[in-house]
């Protein structure tokens, strides 16, 4: 009795030990040492393709703890290939010249490429001649693609049966904003003929240009399918859905396609973990449990050859990057997490294969906040933890705003209704008697922002002793600006149109507004600079927030063009900045909040757009300016709503004006307007989350951007000179009170080299 007793303490001991959660400790990732990675040669013994996950693309450490377990793979275990979760195509087009920094860092996806700890990786590939290919089905510079693809058809004498620019425009719909347009090409004709051909593409001589193509269009079709199948969106917290389905199989076709081409490559893949998960089957959550990742596909074809590697934290708290607010995630007892987060270790190391990862655990690795049960062994082959996962440090760190600073301004007292007269009135055009909607109303000395409806009606909220001396500015675009004191501010405010329509109107016997359009865009690359440049920016900025200026700002920068033609925004440097008031100092930090935005409308307008402008009304206007006698004035608006025209990502009335120099036919001039009016059900559908539209019951919108052009250094460029940027948001809440925002930015750009 006593030996079985023994034999049966001593199974018992055993199976405790063996369920014993084993782990390796691991240096900083900020370590220039290797030698804590040892392990990894028994891990990865045998295997041809490392995948390393990540959670959820947001954390500086984890991208250079991936960097750091990349140089080990490569100096140790000769792995020489790194493949990204970023574009197939923009890489590819890199390594047509040679790897880049720079050029590599525009091709991948920002939230790498703007990390500073990620530049680790960028520079090692760089000193150590590494490759860099990219799986994804998803493309960056979505005009070139179009231009690239429809050369390549032509130079494979592949005719193409669809009209070429009404193609290109659902193209890129498509891949910059996940949109199918069919006002010209219905989605079935359109899908056929990608698969019409890929079909040819496939027959044609086996090379790597046209295994490239196959793959790019292949890539497009899955794309163009994610963008018309998965119209309605999934509601849930979870990463993988069946949604994204199409996505995953296709990057997995473009990662196990390069990987059998080139069998004798070692392969280390960066992606999210979500990506490289290797067997979902223990996972029985609705929702999740329908996703289907491209790890599972690459793991089935590669089998022992694979290996994948994921990353996950206990971090109590999560920041929303769209709020920029920070959300409890607490840490579920017993979880996967939890366990680990008792060792008070910094970063460990834990494999899946031993015994006490065999059963199922419950984590958060397909989640911010929720967890989630499953077989961890089966999910990934072996996990990096870290204890505090760190947000990435950017390369342009936010401006602090010192104690002096904030003091230059005094903050304006809140206008309560109690204390004001509200004027109610009405903007009428003159000519036509028909209301103006959206006309902007302005007190600007009292800080009192409005902007009409649509049938011209506004409501304007002021202080008794106002009426004795405040003057109202009321515009809107095509009507002369006027200027009433406020005293004598009438029920209906007549204003004159700035601008005779010449509807019809052919000039010279041959040139139409579209012509002129057509004549003005082929030109760009003439009159407009393509080539690198610097120059100075003075900018203001102003926000005013309910009746009250909260950021009055005002900065010189050096700034960076790479030209109009290149995709890539204006990078600055700040050299001067002066803070008159800033009433939100958290929130109002950093220049870039300010001058990232598409200002620039020979970059990015639709309507100076190659194929899109032939999709707008123009018509020619006149103007009564004798500054305006050398131009040609176009009028255009369009009842298309999609980002595709209007780069908005709600509906919205897009329209304005485009000035043309009659002469070399350069542009410059361009007006922008965007009127909208958003009801409830499109607030919930497009600002989900966005705090500041919690409890919007209606929303109206006014933006106006207008870009002026200078031939200004007397060598045919016409570069721009000044940005004016106006938007106003006024939201109507559940509980029938009004809010509203208004930023104004203006900048003037000189000393051009």
């Amino acid at each position: 009795m006593k030996i079985k007793l023994t034999l049966i303490s001593c199974f018992f001991i055993g199976l405790v030990h063996s369920q014993e959660l084993k782990t390796r400790t691991l240096l900083p990732p900020e370590s220039k040492e290797h030698n804590d990675l040892t392990f990894l040669n028994e891990e990865l013994e045998g295997k041809q393709m490392v995948m390393l996950g990540e959670m959820t693309h947001m954390y500086g450490n984890i991208f250079e703890m991936k960097a750091r377990v990349i140089e080990y793979l490569h100096q140790e275990l000769g792995f020489t290939t790194i493949a990204m979760e970023s574009s197939m195509y923009d890489l590819w087009k890199m390594n047509l010249n040679g790897f880049d920094k720079k050029t590599f860092n525009n091709a991948i996806w920002s939230v790498w490429s703007g990390s500073i700890e990620f530049q680790r990786l960028v520079d090692y590939i760089d000193e150590n001649d590494l490759k860099v290919i990219g799986f994804d089905s998803q493309v960056n510079a979505t005009p070139q693609f179009v231009e690239d693809l429809f050369n390549y058809c032509e130079e494979q004498n592949i005719t193409l049966t669809l009209d070429e620019d009404d193609l290109g425009i659902i193209i890129e719909g498509i891949l910059e904003a996940l949109q199918i347009g069919e006002e010209d090409i219905t989605y079935s004709v359109y899908e056929k003929e990608l698969k019409r051909i890929i079909e040819i593409i496939e027959k044609l001589e086996k090379n790597d240009t046209n295994y490239h193509w196959a793959q790019f269009t292949k890539s497009l079709l899955a794309c163009s399918q994610d963008a018309y199948y998965n119209r309605i969106e999934i509601n849930s917290t979870d990463f993988g859905n069946k949604n994204h389905n199409i996505r995953d199989r296709q990057m997995a076709d473009n990662l196990l396609s390069y990987t059998h081409r080139n069998p004798s490559e070692k392969i280390m893949v960066w992606a999210d973990n979500i990506h490289v998960i290797n067997d979902q089957s223990s996972i029985k959550k609705p929702i999740q449990k329908d996703f289907v990742s491209m790890g599972t596909f690459v793991k089935k074809d590669l089998k022992a050859k694979v290996y994948s590697l994921a990353t996950l934290h206990a971090n109590d708290s999560l920041m929303n990057p769209a709020t920029r607010e920070w959300h409890a995630t607490p840490i579920e007892d017993k979880s996967f997490e939890a366990t680990l987060n008792t060792l008070n270790t910094p970063f460990l190391f834990v494999s899946s294969n031993q015994e006490a990862m065999q059963s199922t655990k419950r984590t958060r690795l397909l989640n911010f906040v929720d967890f989630t049960e499953a077989r961890l062994d089966q999910l990934f082959d072996g996990y990096l933890f870290f204890q505090k996962a760190t947000l990435p440090k950017r390369a342009s760190e936010p401006v602090n705003v010192s104690t002096q600073q904030k003091g230059l301004g005094k903050k304006i007292e809140h206008i309560e209704l109690g204390q004001n007269i509200i004027l109610k009135g009405q903007i009428i055009d003159k000519e036509s008697n028909t209301p103006v909607p959206f006309a902007t109303v302005i007190l600007k000395e009292q800080e009192i922002y409005r902007v009409a409806d649509e049938y011209g009606f506004y409501e304007l909220p002021i202080k008794k002793h106002m009426l004795s001396d405040a003057i109202v500015s009321i515009s809107s675009m095509g009507f002369e600006p006027v200027k009433i004191a406020l005293n004598e501010l009438l029920d209906r405010t007549y204003i004159a149109p700035k601008f005779e329509v010449l509807a019809e109107v052919v000039i010279t016997g041959y040139l139409s507004p579209k012509a002129v359009l057509k004549k003005a865009i082929s030109n760009k690359k003439n009159n407009h600079p393509v080539e690198p440049f610097n120059f100075q920016r003075y900018g203001k900025v102003l926000v005013n927030i309910d009746d009250s200026n909260q950021l009055d700002l005002e900065i010189i920068t050096k700034d960076y063009d790479t030209g109009y033609l290149s995709p890539y925004v204006t990078t600055q440097r700040v050299e001067q900045i002066k803070w008159n008031q800033n009433t939100n100092p958290k929130g109002y930090r950093s220049v870039s909040q300010f001058h990232s935005f598409r200002e620039n409308a020979i970059r990015y307008a639709n309507i100076l757009h190659k194929r899109k402008y032939k999709k707008f009304k123009l018509s020619f206007v006149k103007s009564d300016d004798p500054k305006d006698d050398g131009n040609y004035i176009i009028a255009f608006k369009t009842e298309r709503d999609k980002w595709n025209y209007t780069n908005r990502p709600y509906p919205t009335e897009y329209s304005g004006r485009v000035y043309i120099n009659k002469e070399n036919f350069a542009i410059v001039k361009v007006l922008e307007t965007w009127e909208t009016n958003l009801s409830q059900e499109e607030i919930e559908k497009r600002f989900k989350g966005y705090k500041t539209y919690a409890n919007a019951r209606q929303t109206t919108i006014k933006e106006e951007n207008a870009c002026y052009y200078d031939n200004i250094l007397n060598n045919g460029k016409y570069y721009a000179t000044s940005y004016t940027n106006y938007s106003y948001h006024e939201i109507d809440t559940k509980d029938n009170k009004k809010t509203n925002r208004v930023v104004l930015l203006d900048s003037h750009l000189f000393d051009f080299e």
